[in-house]
């Protein structure tokens, strides 16, 4: 419990008593029966922010309330942007960079990261007319590069792989699992310029479905701290005393305002 006191005229004591009002709202013998409790009133505020602070008799409710439906339209926003960029970037690694062998399929986000980077994929089958896989061989190209990768890791060093060697089937599967076949491949050879504005294009869409993010994030924040808010404001209105008496029953010898704060019972 807390108590707060100030002696003065009543021209001086009467504003500092309505801030208070308007902080906290009225005292305890004001509260109405429909008055929600603390916990009614966070939980209403963490539904939809500012509900809690109207039905308290706050008109800042109605700057979460704003603020919540300003920050879902940005969201919306963001996230419609970040689709039409990657889209653009799709359509333009289709139509300038990727060899276009059968009907197009997209691939994930780390695909398109991939092929802007690298000129070349190189083959998923060097020789489609042998039986089984043959890898690329190119290190230069990303799948020759995977296959680089898996010889290292199963195949002793100076041995000539022998597609009957277990070792060189577990090679075979790490390749296969990590390069890309044939409808993905790609070659931007005298075309450096073109992966360069995928790559341009592939940034804007993440900063724009970064931002997105960061809106929803803020859409979390404002529920919780409205709903902190109406809590306190509550607590504070169900527990709260505010007396305005003149001093030694003379007015005209100036006024005492105490605040007396309190938890709820």
């Amino acid at each position: 419990m807390r108590e707060w006191s100030a002696r003065g005229s009543l021209a001086r004591l009467v504003p500092a008593l309505a801030w208070i009002l308007l902080l906290h709202g009225p005292a305890s013998a004001q509260v109405s029966p429909g008055t929600p409790t603390p916990q009614g009133a966070a939980a209403r505020s963490m539904v939809l922010p500012g509900w809690g602070q109207l039905e308290l008799g706050q008109r800042r409710g109605w700057a979460y309330a704003l603020a919540e439906v300003a920050l879902w339209v940005v969201w919306a926003d963001r996230r419609a942007a970040g689709r039409d960029v990657r889209d653009e970037y799709r359509d333009f690694a289709w139509e300038t960079g990727r060899i276009q062998t059968g009907p197009r399929v997209d691939g994930p986000f780390a695909y398109y990261e991939t092929l802007s980077k690298w000129v070349r994929s190189g083959a998923f089958d060097a020789d489609a007319g042998a039986d089984g896989i043959q890898p690329e061989e190119d290190s230069s190209t990303f799948n020759g590069s995977i296959w680089a990768r898996a010889t290292g890791l199963y195949l002793p060093p100076g041995t000539p792989p022998d597609p009957l060697d277990a070792s060189y089937q577990q090679a075979l599967d790490y390749y296969r699992a990590r390069a890309y076949g044939t409808e993905f491949l790609w070659d931007w050879s005298g075309r450096d310029e073109d992966r360069r504005s995928l790559g341009t294009l592939i940034r804007r869409s993440d900063d724009r479905f970064r931002q997105a993010t960061t809106a929803f994030g803020a859409v979390l924040a404002n529920h919780v701290l409205s709903g902190v808010d109406a809590f306190v404001s509550a607590r504070l209105r169900y527990s709260s005393t505010i007396r305005l008496t003149p001093t030694a029953g003379r007015p005209d010898r100036g006024w005492t305002l105490s605040l007396r704060l309190g938890g709820v019972r």
